[in-house]
């Protein structure tokens, strides 16, 4: 007969480190990131903003030269990795994640700056 499973105790105190280096640290360096870049303003306000405006059009450039073979089909209305040769799947991730990354900096500056007034 077989004997039931041992009752694991999930809790904090039985994560494992290992495990939680790779998570926290991470985790802990965009929460101080993020309220650094909340409390930034005047010059620096000025500079991440460029900064992050730069991230977005690096993502926007990576993203059509992606694509530019399907324009050069005619092609223009695709949506997805789907239609792209595998050769720009690559290009397409890392546009994507430069325009969401420069979209999200944005973001937090915005929030950042109506917390001035």
């Amino acid at each position: 007969m077989n004997t039931p499973p041992e009752k694991k105790d999930y809790s904090l105190r039985n994560f494992p480190p290992d495990l939680l280096t790779v998570l926290g640290i991470p985790i802990l360096a965009a929460m101080i990131f993020f309220s650094w870049l909340l409390s930034v303003h005047g010059t620096t306000w000025i500079c991440a903003a460029a900064a992050s405006f730069g991230i977005g059009v690096l993502g926007a450039t990576l993203l059509f030269l992606a694509k530019l073979p399907l324009y050069r089909q005619g092609r223009f209305f695709t949506f997805g990795i789907g239609a792209l040769p595998e050769s720009s799947h690559g290009l397409y991730r890392w546009g994507c994640r430069c325009s969401i990354a420069g979209c999200i900096l944005m973001f937090f500056l915005w929030l950042g700056s109506t917390a001035w007034r």
